[in-house]
Order: C-alpha cells, then sequence, then structure tokens
C-alpha cells in the first residue's frame, strides 16, 4: 500500500482502516482493529493508530517516549522484544 490508496495522512486513521479492510479481503478470518498492532515511530502515526482504535507499539527511533506517550507501548528498539510479553500486557 502507498499514499496514493489513500487521501487523508496521518494523523487521519485512513491508511491503517484501508489496510485492515485490505487484509481482511484475504484473510481467513475477520479481524478487528483492536486485534491489529500497528508499530510506529512519530507521534502522528500513534495518533492514526490510536483514532483506528488499533493496539500501538512506538519505537523510539527519532522521538522521545514523552512525544510517543500516547501509544499502548514505547519501547527504544525492537531487537528483545517478545510476543509474548505484548500478549500478557493487553489481557
Amino acid at each position: 500500500m502507498t499514499s496514493e490508496d489513500y487521501i487523508k495522512g496521518k494523523p487521519a486513521p485512513d491508511a491503517f482502516l484501508i489496510a485492515l479492510g485490505n487484509l481482511n479481503k484475504i484473510s481467513a478470518f475477520f479481524l478487528l482493529p483492536k486485534n491489529i498492532l500497528v508499530i510506529e515511530d512519530s507521534p502522528e502515526g500513534v495518533e492514526a493508530a490510536k483514532a483506528s482504535r488499533m493496539i500501538c507499539l512506538a519505537v523510539t527511533h527519532t522521538h522521545t517516549a514523552d512525544q510517543l506517550k500516547e501509544a499502548d507501548f514505547i519501547v527504544n528498539d525492537l531487537s528483545n522484544l517478545e510476543i509474548n510479553n505484548l500478549t500478557v500486557a493487553l489481557k
């Protein structure tokens, strides 16, 4: 998917919602926004993910943790990330 596939860019949720719609067209399961993990590194991306009602993991790549504080999770990098840690935290 590219920016030509949607009209409003981040922080609007359009990109994430269109991607989810496309995924649901090919998936054997119907996925809800609450079942999707978005990985973002910008405040606008975090805002778009939350507006989509998706789970957001922010990476402090170019922005500080304080700038990304609206995310559900914040990490400094993805090297030690384990999906089990996220799954437990969401229950």
